[in-house]
């Protein structure tokens, strides 16, 4: 898996700081587009398969290589949803400390989110808001 760095150290966190704390600032980036390179950044962060992350997206891997290939920015809600998930494992590194810790906590059932596993609920808006509610509470202790 591999990256054991605090996520306020991470390069890509820095880049987009702006966006990932102003959610205004995050919409107003997505309508512009990100570079497909933001989505291979992802890719390392979060040691996910590109098949994987590239359904959070709503694509496929081979869209996501045509994007490539035209040296195209993502769309406007492709780029919302990478920030987001973006601002999600920021949230995550923040409680958990490392990308294995967090990445191993989104792969369990989470009685917080109705002993659903939090990897299941992210291909949306509404489901990284849910888990980013989840990862708050662990930060404050607010399990009940």
């Amino acid at each position: 898996m591999g990256t054991i760095l605090r996520s306020k150290q991470h390069p890509l966190f820095k880049t987009y700081q702006n966006e990932l704390s102003n959610p205004v600032q995050m919409v107003l980036r997505a309508s512009h587009g990100i570079s497909i390179s933001v989505f291979d950044a992802m890719l390392k962060l979060t040691a996910l398969g590109k098949s994987q992350l590239a359904s959070y997206l709503d694509a496929t891997p081979k869209t996501i290589e045509n994007y490539r290939a035209k040296q195209q920015k993502l769309g406007q809600p492709k780029s919302e949803q990478l920030l987001q998930l973006m601002a999600l494992y920021k949230k995550g590194f923040e409680v958990f400390g490392t990308i294995e810790s967090f990445s191993e906590w989104l792969g369990k059932n989470a009685y917080g989110l109705g002993k659903q596993k939090p990897f299941d609920l992210m291909y949306t808006q509404g489901g990284i808001q849910l888990i980013m509610e989840e990862l708050i509470r662990i930060e404050y202790g607010a399990l009940a």
